[in-house]
This record gives C-alpha cells, sequence and structure tokens, in this order.
C-alpha cells in the first residue's frame, strides 16, 4: 500500500539487547531483502552474516543507520513475510464518511492516538500488542499494531542426563528460547468495501484467533469489526478442487481435507508437491463425492503462474505456496512473497468466495 506522506516519528528509548534483536531481525529476512537494506545505507553485501552483523552495527554507532529506518524497513517487509491472512466482506452501511480522512483523524484524536495518523510509530519489541500507524490513502485504511513474543522450543538433542549425590538419575530437558517481533495490520479497502487482517507468522501452537481477538479489542473503540463479514474458506478449497477436476485449475492441490457434515474425514495426498491429488479415477471418484456431500477441512495449494482466470493480470513467476485452513478460515502463506503475490492470491481468493 503506497502511501502519499507518512510521517516517521521518533522511536522510544531502547536498550542494547532491543537494538542487538533488530539486527537479528534484518538478518533473518529473506536474501534478497537484506541486499536491499544494504544498499539502502550504501554498506558492503559480501561476507557471512556475522561480518554484516558487525557492519550494521558499526553504521548504527557511526549514525549512518537509524533506529527508526531499520523498524521502517522491518515494517515495510514483514506484511509480506510468512503469514496467516484473514479476510472479510466490508459493512452494509454506507462508507462515505470513511472514505474521508478528516472522519478518521477526528476518531483517532477521541481515543488519545491522532499522532498515529499518516505517521508510523518505530515500535521495537513492546511487551503487550500497541498500535504503531494508522495510515487513509487512496480510499484505504490501514491500521498497524507490533507486540514481542518469547516462546521455548524443545530440543531434545540437547538434553543432559546427571546423576545426584545419592545416585539418582536426572534428566536435563533442553530449550531454545526465541525472541520475535510479531506485527499484525488489518487493512480496509473502503472503495471496494473488502478487507483483511495479516497476523505475522507466530510459533507452531501459536493462537492466531486469541492474537485477532487482541488486536480488534484494542481498536474497537473506534473501528468495530464485527460490522465485517469473515469470508468462509472452506468453500474456497472445494471451489479450487472443483475447478482443478474440471480442468480449468489455477491451482495445484497436494493434499485436501474434506470433512463430512457428522465430522468424519477424508485426506487425499499427493506424491509430491509437483504432483497433484487429481490423476487416478478412483480417488478422484472418491474425492467427488466427498466434496459434494462435505466441506474443506484444509487445502495445501500451488498458486499457478501462467494461468489468467480474470481481469486481473497474474504477476506469478513460479508457483505460490498458499495452505488454507478451512476449518479457521485462515489462509497461510507459509513462506515469504512479495506484496504483489500475496495481494493477487487474496484477490483470487475474494473472487472465488
Amino acid at each position: 500500500m503506497v502511501m502519499e506522506s507518512v510521517e516517521l516519528l521518533a522511536p522510544p528509548k531502547h536498550t542494547v539487547e532491543e537494538q542487538e534483536a533488530l539486527i537479528d531481525f534484518v538478518l533473518a529476512l529473506r536474501k534478497s531483502h537484506i541486499k536491499k537494506f544494504l544498499d539502502q545505507h550504501e554498506l558492503q553485501k559480501s561476507g557471512t552474516k556475522p561480518d554484516l552483523r558487525e557492519r550494521i552495527k558499526a553504521a548504527i554507532e557511526e549514525g549512518q543507520i537509524t533506529i527508526e529506518k531499520i523498524v521502517e524497513f522491518l515494517d515495510s517487509v514483514v506484511p509480506w513475510g510468512k503469514q496467516h491472512v484473514i479476510i472479510y466482506k466490508g459493512p452494509h452501511d454506507d462508507l462515505q464518511t470513511w472514505k474521508k480522512p478528516d472522519h478518521v483523524l477526528d476518531l483517532l484524536r477521541q481515543h488519545r492516538l491522532g499522532k498515529l495518523f499518516n505517521a508510523t510509530q518505530p515500535l521495537i519489541l513492546p511487551e503487550k500488542l500497541t498500535l504503531s500507524s494508522v495510515t487513509h490513502s487512496n480510499g484505504k485504511l490501514r491500521v498497524t499494531a507490533i507486540q514481542k513474543r518469547e516462546y521455548a522450543e524443545r530440543t531434545p538433542e540437547r538434553d543432559e542426563e546427571r546423576k545426584t549425590d545419592d545416585g539418582k538419575k536426572v534428566t536435563l530437558m533442553a530449550h531454545v528460547l526465541h525472541l520475535t517481533r510479531t506485527l499484525v495490520a488489518f487493512e480496509w479497502d473502503i472503495n471496494a468495501n473488502v478487507a483483511m487482517l495479516q497476523i505475522t507468522q507466530l510459533q507452531r501452537d501459536g493462537d492466531y484467533e486469541k492474537v485477532a481477538e487482541e488486536f480488534f479489542q484494542l481498536i474497537g473503540g473506534w473501528l468495530n469489526i464485527k460490522q465485517f463479514t469473515q469470508v468462509d474458506m472452506k468453500r474456497i478449497i472445494s471451489k479450487l478442487d472443483e475447478l482443478e477436476s474440471s480442468g480449468h485449475a489455477e491451482t495445484r492441490s497436494h493434499k485436501i481435507n474434506f470433512r463430512s457434515l457428522q465430522g468424519r474425514g477424508m485426506s487425499v495426498e499427493s506424491p509430491s508437491r509437483r504432483d497433484s491429488v487429481r490423476g487416478e479415477a478412483h480417488i478422484d471418484r472418491a474425492m467427488d463425492d466427498a466434496r459434494k456431500h462435505g466441506i474443506g477441512h484444509l487445502g495445501n495449494f500451488y498458486w499457478l503462474p501462467k494461468i489468467q482466470p480474470g481481469p486481473c493480470p497474474n504477476p506469478l513467476k513460479e508457483d505460490a505456496h498458499v495452505i488454507i485452513v478451512g476449518a479457521k478460515s485462515r489462509i497461510n502463506f507459509p513462506k515469504p512473497y512479495s506484496e504483489e503475490v500475496v495481494r493477487y492470491v487474496l484477490h483470487r481468493v475474494r473472487a472465488l468466495s
């Protein structure tokens, strides 16, 4: 989303540990993003990651790179990284008032958030979910929040066994502690009256529904999510399978799970990600029957390039991996893509809903 003018506010006070974490987050990005960051600040791109870390650290100490510029860069690329997305249809009310930037600014001022209007507060690692930006431009409202997250990952290979003084066996179970920076963004295209909620990928057992609830509580005083209708992803799984089975595929299915209305399930998986689940007559017949009499529970798809199913140009140069979590009505992008690719896939999902 290109903004006409977004003010970059001063960052909050930060610790050395937070500064080190920001460098970690930059170096954890895909190579093309790291290269872009180094190019922006005229830093040499060769060397190992430890070399790059020392180079960035020195540039910060010399004032060549500021903390707010690092945060600004992260906030520009992270929304198109690994993430889960929930999409919505907009309210049925008259939207003319929401199309006026002054209306949004007045609402924010009423809730002491006026400084965030068309501005970005470069938050580093806030302990609780905190708004960092509210932008309104070209008929789009985008609200962003940031939160620090820590979690422990079990690492059995680092377990140790010891004995107590009286000879009893003790097993020390190892965990690796991870520090992450979660970005949550709600974007409402007021002209098209469609919306989406983006949540950067959490740990394996992360609760996206809880994060979404916390976010909507955060903005609930001035923007009521209950006016929006969540798009049912179960129907999208069935529709994509139907298109593939009829020879009009815009995706290749690697795994599909259907559930009956009584809760029984049938899961079909292809031999590899390059093969479709479709292709064997007896399995195809079973899938057709399961789709007609059940609902899509989970769909592991690869969106295809060189397919033009609608008026919007297909920007894909290669397959785009997308997992549709029908049971939770979420779309998972398990690897980073460009903004153009993410928006195209979401556009096609809406078109099929």
